[in-house]
């Protein structure tokens, strides 16, 4: 009875994969929720609060009846005009700001990280199965990867909300670069895709994953065949990413130009990394802090298993296998920083590469397990699946069970009342230039009035402000002046602001500091402080949108015409 069970059950899971897999996918996502949602509370992290800000821009924005992104945050970030979207791209959180427009800040939290949990454990299963030939291994790479011990670091202990989403989008990166090393280079669009998107959340891990794509395109040095071919197609997702990106990267460059220098913090690659041996106890602890960064216990054993099977995999396995290493090592002392500070001192903290070491943990691990104990494994293979899902689970439970204790005792969370609070009242100097930091204590105060305290410390009584109000990307302030004045606003000065007087545009000014002076006359006046889009931004946003639907409408067509993609060969070389 129990083997017609599942030879029922193994039947209708191939008759109906898609379902199953979805199924499948939506229990291990409410799984991986569960402790953080139990008990009603959101854990800030180092870096969460951050992101809720930059949600309470987009949505503020959509409150006014807008439709984008907006330029500078006119409710969030203490109110002030914190340029936040024109230098942190946000394009993929528009979604969760929609859904905190619908239903609340906790609620779309919690809806927005099942999305991007379910995003992962898709793409995961998706290069998965490509490269492992195999359903089942294709979900066993996901679920190691998805429920990799760093990930769960990333998300909740560090609140790293733009790094945690790209996740989902650096298998997509790995699999474009290795269709070209593999020769497969006609799906070289996945590496454009997934590089656009990675440029559309988080700059940072633009530059990780070019250090994942220079690495993997390594991989052609095993098979030396057409390779003008793959540089080619090499060069067209250089060229296509371009095109995608530019309508964050064009404005990023025209701002920087301007206010030059700004205040995002360095640091020395060599310190931020552990001694490999306190890395080691970290992660067989499965230990979870945000001064202990560490790749955990399961992915141990699993690069373990993968030297274990190393004699019998492919060269392709093998690589893999060693690029896996590479990165984990590269979250220690072991590998030498100190060269490479200039090149990749942006990334800041060297761990962050432990996001990329789980894709090839995942890879390798379940391919060493067939490998190893793949005897019988077609009959077997549910068996395998559940035991692998239950033990990392089970692993990944009892640690953020143990974090949750531990920041109910440090105040590391807040209550879903406190959301608001949280998501708008917080001061980041990271795009601020150096040199307009001692003016953000009298900004924040939002007041005319303070601005133009005089240097002896006295107030100006010749000048009072009315009223202040906020609309979409721009600031009103009604005052009242006993003289004609260059008065100052509560604002640093960025491309792309205007000021109009009265229903007159002025033109305006910016101290040394950065601060805007405009010119207003005696008596009442209305000021409006608005950001426009420069010619810039405007020509950018053109040019990415129509290569995003060019690019789309040509995929279409390709698969209209029959063009799929079929799992990728294995790199093999001639015995």
């Amino acid at each position: 009875m129990q083997t017609k069970s599942h030879t029922a059950l193994g039947h209708w899971v191939r008759q109906h994969w898609a379902l199953a897999q979805l199924l499948f996918f939506i229990v291990l996502t409410l799984v991986w929720l569960l402790p953080w949602i139990a008990n009603g509370r959101i854990y800030l992290g180092d870096d969460l609060a951050f992101h809720l800000n930059r949600v309470q821009s987009i949505t503020q924005y959509l409150k006014f009846g807008k439709l984008g992104l907006g330029h500078v945050a006119t409710g969030s970030f203490n109110a002030w005009g914190y340029p936040i979207n024109l230098f942190y791209p946000a394009y993929l959180l528009w979604p969760m700001a929609a859904l905190q427009v619908l239903f609340g800040g906790p609620l779309a939290y919690t809806l927005y990280l099942f999305i991007i949990n379910m995003a992962t454990l898709y793409s995961a299963s998706f290069v998965g199965q490509r490269l492992l030939h195999s359903r089942f291994q294709g979900i066993m790479v996901a679920v190691f990867y998805a429920f990799a011990h760093y990930r769960l670091l990333d998300f909740f202990v560090r609140g790293a909300l733009a790094e945690g989403m790209t996740f989902a989008i650096i298998p997509l990166v790995f699999y474009g670069a290795y269709s070209i090393a593999a020769g497969d280079w006609h799906r070289w669009y996945w590496l454009a895709i997934g590089m656009a998107l990675i440029a559309l959340t988080h700059l940072v891990s633009l530059l990780l994953c070019a250090v994942l794509v220079l690495v993997t395109l390594g991989m052609a040095l095993i098979k030396r065949q057409n390779l003008w071919w793959r540089f080619k197609m090499l060069c067209w997702a250089v060229i296509t990413t371009v095109f995608l990106t530019v309508t964050c990267l064009a404005p990023l460059l025209q701002q920087l130009h301007r206010v030059g220098k700004l205040n995002v913090a360095q640091f020395s690659l060599e310190d931020s990394v552990q001694q490999p041996w306190a890395f080691l106890t970290d992660s067989m602890m499965n230990r979870m802090a945000s001064g202990h960064i560490n790749i955990g216990l399961v992915a141990l054993i699993l690069l373990l298993l993968g030297i274990v099977a190393f004699r019998r995999f492919s060269p392709r396995d093998r690589y893999l296998l060693v690029l896996g290493w590479l990165f984990t090592l590269m979250a220690t002392r072991l590998f030498p920083w100190p060269p490479f500070q200039g090149l990749l001192g942006m990334i800041q903290f060297p761990w962050r590469f432990l996001g990329i070491a789980n894709l090839f943990v995942a890879l390798v691990g379940t391919r060493a397990i067939v490998t190893l104990f793949g005897q019988g494994w077609r009959f077997n293979r549910t068996a395998w699946l559940t035991a692998g899902t239950g033990i990392i689970v089970l692993f990944g439970f009892f640690s953020c069970q143990g974090f949750i204790n531990s920041s109910a005792k440090t105040n590391r969370s807040i209550r879903n009342d406190q959301y608001h609070w949280a998501a708008t009242t917080m001061r980041n100097p990271d795009y601020v230039p150096p040199r307009s930091l001692v003016s953000l204590d009298a900004i924040e105060t939002h007041s005319i009035e303070v601005m133009d305290t005089r240097a002896n410390g006295q107030r100006d009584r010749t000048i009072r402000q009315l009223s202040r109000t906020v609309g979409p990307d721009s600031f009103t302030y009604r005052v009242s002046s006993q003289r004609a004045r260059q008065t100052k606003l509560p604002h640093l000065g960025y491309q792309g602001y205007q000021v109009w007087v009265n229903g007159q545009r002025r033109h305006w000014t910016a101290d040394q500091t950065d601060v805007i002076h405009v010119a207003i006359p005696k008596g009442q006046s209305t000021i409006v402080l608005k950001y426009v889009p420069t010619g810039i931004q405007r020509l950018s946003a053109w040019i990415s949108g129509l290569s995003w639907v060019s690019l789309i409408g040509w995929l279409i067509r390709k698969y209209r015409r029959g063009v799929t993609d079929s799992p990728t060969q294995s790199v093999t070389v001639a015995k």
